[in-house]
């Protein structure tokens, strides 16, 4: 053991004196102290660049979707199909206004659908909802059509719509245990190969279809606006639950309890909810619901209050714009929205 020690004092010496000859004074143990570490861990992987997506203000938007057509996806609404919708938890913008027998229909339209593996169940497309796609510069797809109005009111508008079928970038789900009719989705992977297939027109110039303030200028309107109940008939109330932590509106059946999505399991969440009043009747087949889209008043709620508004749409190609119900301009929030048009015999409560 003692010798072991020798031989070690003996190397140390050895080693001062080398340097010494050198001229180069020996570290102290200071020194030692101060030499960096090379860590053997990775590089930490940098955060992608993003840029600002149009539906929401957010920065949020991969840049290989910049300047490119939103999507717009028809989604079932009937009360049945409503526990298996999937992919509204992560749409921009969703529309819901009516349809046949009471009942409505949703639109949901996202900036960049890639990565969104469900979306659904599709259904058929009407008037309105050609019109909402068209004036937000969209891509449009659904599922079947009204033959009487909607059909060759389509034809006339400067867009892209494609009919999605479990043989042409949409499949069944048949484990959702509806009806055959409440079974067709699509992914965001089959959308962008469709778009791709068929050589439809991605690029787009549209700006921000809404007025959206600084994140540090959030606002909250005065009216209390908690709980929402946005009854469109008999058949179809939608509500919004007011969420302070994550100061965003869940969306909810007529009982108050809050959708949950089929494929994530998250809940629909929005920051910014609109209520726009308009006039709905029949068409001459006594059946299909006329829905005026020309311009109207309502409400804009968010972060738990809620003011009057004043919109406008006008023809097919253009889209919503909206001010304050003194006709200063409006602005909002940044976040997804969601929209109801609502005939006269529809009602709204704030809680």
């Amino acid at each position: 053991m003692l010798f072991k020690k020798l031989l070690s004092l003996l190397a140390a010496l050895s080693l001062i004196l080398t340097l010494a000859s050198c001229g180069t004074t020996p570290p102290t143990s200071d020194e030692l102290d101060d030499v960096p570490v090379v860590s053997s861990e990775p590089e930490p992987e940098p955060e992608p660049e993003l840029a600002v997506n149009n539906l929401t203000g957010e920065k949020n938007l991969p840049l290989d979707a910049v300047g490119k057509k939103p999507v717009a996806v028809m989604v079932n609404n009937a009360g049945v199909a409503q526990r298996v919708q999937s992919g509204l938890d992560k749409a921009d913008v969703v529309f819901e206004t009516e349809v046949e027998g009471g009942i409505t229909r949703l639109i949901a339209l996202f900036a960049d659908p890639t990565n969104v593996s469900a979306i659904g169940t599709i259904r058929s497309l009407r008037v309105p909802f050609a019109d909402i796609a068209c004036g937000m510069d969209a891509i449009l797809f659904y599922h079947g059509i009204d033959g009487t109005y909607c059909a060759p009111h389509l034809k006339t508008l400067p867009m892209n719509a494609f009919t999605v079928d479990a043989k042409t970038y949409g499949y069944r789900d048949r484990s959702n245990g509806l009806a055959y009719e409440h079974t067709l989705y699509t992914t965001g992977e089959k959308i962008d190969k469709a778009i791709a297939d068929k050589k439809y027109n991605y690029d787009s110039s549209r700006g921000s279809w809404l007025t959206f303030n600084s994140s540090e200028e959030a606002i909250v309107p005065v009216g209390v606006a908690a709980n929402i109940t946005a009854k469109f008939s008999s058949a179809s109330t939608t509500k919004f639950l007011y969420n302070a932590e994550l100061k965003k509106y869940a969306r909810a059946n007529k009982n108050g309890v809050a959708y949950t999505d089929l494929t994530s399991g998250n809940q629909e969440l929005f920051t910014n909810i609109f209520i726009l009043k308009t006039t709905i009747s029949y068409y001459p087949d006594g059946k299909h619901r006329k829905v005026d889209l020309s311009s109207g008043t309502g409400y804009y709620a968010t972060a738990g209050g809620f003011e009057e508004i004043n919109w406008k749409k006008g023809s097919s190609t253009e889209n919503f714009s909206f001010t304050k119900a003194d006709g200063s301009p409006l602005t909002v929030n940044q976040g997804n929205s969601y929209v109801c048009i609502m005939g006269g015999t529809g009602s709204i409560t704030f809680e």
